[in-house]
């Protein structure tokens, strides 16, 4: 049942990250990934690398999408110092 829960938001958050307007696409990417990726309680750990491999951004470009949709009250999001990984939370009442 806890599977089926996590299913349900994360195709909720997908729904929300499809209806904001981002400033750039790469923002758009970034963020529907969050989304795909996040926890019931839209958390998800986002290791750059593996995003940028997946969306075809630069590792750099990843971590300014980050920035911007964290400046856009979008997400909040922590970088770790020791393994360059990100700590990321939608905020689903963010702007639409």
């Amino acid at each position: 049942m806890a599977r089926l829960t996590v299913v349900l938001v994360s195709a909720e958050a997908v729904q929300w990250a499809w209806r904001i307007q981002c400033r750039r696409l790469s923002d758009k990417l970034v963020l529907l990934r969050l989304a795909w990726k996040a926890d019931s309680e839209g958390a998800v750990r986002v290791d750059p690398a593996v995003v940028a491999g997946v969306t075809g951004l630069s590792v750099s470009g990843v971590e300014a999408c980050l920035s911007s949709l964290e400046r856009a009250g979008l997400i909040e999001a922590r970088r770790w110092s020791d393994s360059g990984c990100w700590s990321a939370r939608l905020l689903l009442g963010g702007q639409q």
